[in-house]
């Protein structure tokens, strides 16, 4: 610690700081210089818990925005990021760089990879594991942050100077809100690629959380997804979390969904095994849907081959009567592992006070080369797990379900898949989208599966297009116990409206039926009975077995 001290620490000031419990203890040592051959300005603020272990800590770096020329880490935002982190456990540093009226590009990514390598040179004193180092930035930040992840080893850097030069500048992870992956403009910044993430497709394989705003008028949302799913394409891993805001998302922005998703990925690539996370990925579908409470797509740990739709913020969801929240378990069209056809539905369905549970992993694009198909078991694991998770008061979940309240919904295949679990006592309802057995067996249904049904079913068809809508008036005919009402949106064929914004028509005929059967609004009578379309342009409804 003597050669640290005597070398490295430039004016330091330590102080603890205040917290809640003891549990969140942290001390802050100010502007420690991790290199003094280029200036004063090259500083960085230190947190470290002072509660738990204190080796071997997983740790992140902190880099602020400011456009390169401005900016700084006394910003209040970064102080509170860095010390929230530390409070979760991390070692945080929250470094300044070189601006580039100071020294011009890529003078502050070449500081960047120095503070990185001062971390692992010092990583025994400083009580971290030099493996498990994250970035984060944002804006300028953010590029310099995914610049730590895709451009480690790079030749085109050659900072003879850096005085740590012995040790690699890789990371285990990197996040960037609003990063420019690219300068997007004619000039001297633009004619060198290796500045740019853009620069390095294919040449990364460190995980990637990216951050945006939909309206960012600073960073072009269209530059950012052209770079992350450029990445995706060559392998790489990149999480991407798009959701209405400008370019203060995840910086004093849209926070209640963007710092989970920081949480989340931190968690799993840098502490691996963080309890108080329960999900390891999060995406925001559809700007989280037009109902009252944003909805997000996630993949829980407990349950990776599904994902959970369901409000971010549940507790508000709730109400103030703390009504707990309805569950329908989704299955996919060709009974395939991927719902992300359907997350628009999904999604908003679930901003309206849903959980839904979907067959298949959490996909940020479309792979349909890895879509496989799924066995009708799935529906009953579902169950089993939402049963679980309700009743479990370490879950997130906890009191905040109701199992009593479930209904069972499929899309083509997925419908038959929902009808060969047709006895299952803890569905409610069900929802057989543009599908239908007729004389035909699939998925494990038949028709003799519509004997097991045991309460009400809507059936929702594409018009006579919909090759599966002969199949779905033979089921309407056949269906003598219960309920049953035939949908038919009549234009809109057999892939019906789902992948529309907010799910198109489909979706609001879908929730309609929710809110009536699991909510128990009885105003949506007047659409399922009273054949009242108002709204729903050329559709038509019939009914039956519905008690006068």
């Amino acid at each position: 610690m003597k050669q640290l001290l005597t070398i490295v620490f430039l004016l330091p000031l330590t102080f603890t700081a205040a917290a809640q419990t003891q549990n969140e203890r942290i001390t802050v040592t100010e502007n420690i210089a991790y290199r003094t051959d280029v200036g004063a300005s090259t500083v960085l603020d230190l947190a470290k818990p002072q509660f738990g272990q204190q080796r071997n800590r997983a740790a992140i770096l902190i880099i602020h925005g400011g456009g390169w020329n401005a900016g700084s880490k006394n910003d209040k935002v970064y102080q509170d990021l860095m010390n929230y982190y530390a409070k979760k456990g991390y070692v945080v540093a929250n470094m300044n760089y070189r601006l580039t009226q100071e020294a011009p590009l890529p003078a502050c990514i070449e500081d960047v990879r120095c503070a990185i390598r001062w971390m692992k040179a010092n990583a025994k004193e400083l009580g971290i594991d030099p493996n498990r180092i994250g970035t984060y930035g944002h804006s300028a930040g953010g590029h310099l942050s995914l610049m730590a992840g895709v451009a480690a080893e790079s030749k085109a850097f050659k900072d003879e100077s850096d005085p740590w030069k012995q040790y690699d500048c890789s990371v285990a992870c990197a996040a960037g809100g609003a990063p420019p992956t690219e300068i997007g403009r004619a000039g001297e910044w633009a004619d060198h690629t290796e500045w740019w993430p853009i620069g390095y497709i294919g040449k990364s394989k460190t995980p990637f959380l990216v951050l945006q705003g939909g309206e960012d008028p600073i960073v072009r949302p269209n530059l950012t997804e052209d770079w992350v799913k450029k990445m995706q394409q060559s392998g790489a891993f990149v999480d991407y979390v798009k959701v209405h805001g400008q370019h203060g998302v995840a910086f004093d922005q849209q926070l209640e969904i963007t710092r989970p998703a920081m949480d989340a990925f931190f968690a799993h690539y840098l502490k691996h095994d963080d309890p108080s996370v329960s999900f390891e990925q999060l995406k925001v579908p559809d700007y989280g849907g037009s109902g009252p409470y944003k909805a997000v797509a996630l993949r829980e740990k407990s349950l990776t081959d599904f994902v959970v739709y369901r409000p971010m913020n549940m507790n508000q969801a709730l109400g103030s009567n703390k009504t707990k929240l309805p569950v329908l378990i989704f299955c996919n069209g060709g009974c395939m592992d991927t719902s992300i056809g359907y997350e628009n539905m999904l999604t908003d369905i679930a901003s309206y006070g849903y959980v839904a549970v979907a067959i298949g992993e959490l996909q940020m694009f479309a792979q349909h080369e890895k879509d496989q198909h799924t066995p009708s078991s799935m529906v009953v694991k579902a169950l089993d797990w939402i049963s679980k998770q309700a009743k479990d008061s370490s879950s997130h979940y906890y009191n905040k379900i109701d199992t009593e309240r479930i209904a069972g919904a499929g899309h083509s295949c997925g419908g038959a898949q929902v009808l060969a679990n047709a006895s299952e006592p803890r569905l409610k309802t069900y929802l057989i989208l543009n599908a239908g057995m007729g004389t035909m067996t699939m998925a494990d249904a038949s028709g003799q599966s519509l004997k097991n049904l045991h309460g009400p079913i809507l059936y929702l068809v594409g018009g006579t297009t919909d090759v599966a809508w002969q199949n779905a008036q033979t089921d309407y005919k056949a269906i003598q116990k219960v309920p049953v009402v035939l949908a038919d949106n009549t234009q809109s064929g057999h892939g019906g409206t789902y992948e529309q914004p907010n799910g198109g028509a489909n979706a609001r005929m879908i929730r309609a039926w929710l809110d009536w059967q699991l909510k128990g609004q009885k105003e949506h009578e007047k659409l399922f009975i009273g054949g009242d379309l108002t709204g729903y342009d050329n559709w038509t409804i019939m009914n039956k077995n519905f008690k006068k």
